[in-house]
């Protein structure tokens, strides 16, 4: 709907992008890394809660079904790649974080259930734009701990 806009909404359990850029910017390579693993890991989970969430609401809904299992699928493999990615790095990362929803989840309403579908799909986006620039800063630091041997000093790091 061009012009839709809903007050920011946070889910409880589901890791917001959202992040100050300074913040964000001097973030070391393996927690970027983690922080990406930890929040697909989540959106994982709730995308399974929320195909069932819009299978009890909207059964007939084909195509959202379809596109939900898509991204499900698309961010799962996402996952499997970031835990391969920090092993090649080096990184040694501690266990994803327990699962983040609870039984308690399942018996919202009918509008929480579609505002958790909106807020999942929002920052399902958010940490699809978030990682190639993370993995751009990870890249560069790559290269220059490659090249001089030694890992990238900047404002944040000393």
């Amino acid at each position: 709907m061009t012009g839709f806009s809903f007050p920011y909404w946070l889910e409880k359990g589901l890791p917001t992008a959202a992040l100050g850029y300074r913040m964000w910017r001097c973030l070391c390579p393996g927690e970027r890394l983690l922080q990406a693993r930890d929040a697909f890991s989540a959106i994982s989970e709730f995308f399974q809660l929320v195909l069932d969430d819009q299978n009890s609401l909207n059964p007939t809904a084909a195509d959202l079904l379809r596109l939900l299992e898509v991204a499900q699928r698309a961010s799962e493999a996402l996952l499997r790649n970031l835990k391969d990615a920090l092993i090649i790095l080096g990184y040694q990362p501690p266990p994803t974080q327990p699962e983040s929803l609870s039984w308690a989840q399942t018996d919202d309403n009918a509008f929480k259930k579609k505002v958790r579908g909106y807020v999942l799909c929002r920052e399902y986006r958010d940490w699809l734009t978030r990682l190639p620039e993370d993995m751009k800063i990870l890249r560069a630091t790559w290269r220059l701990k490659d090249s001089s041997g030694q890992e990238k000093k900047d404002c944040c790091r000393s």
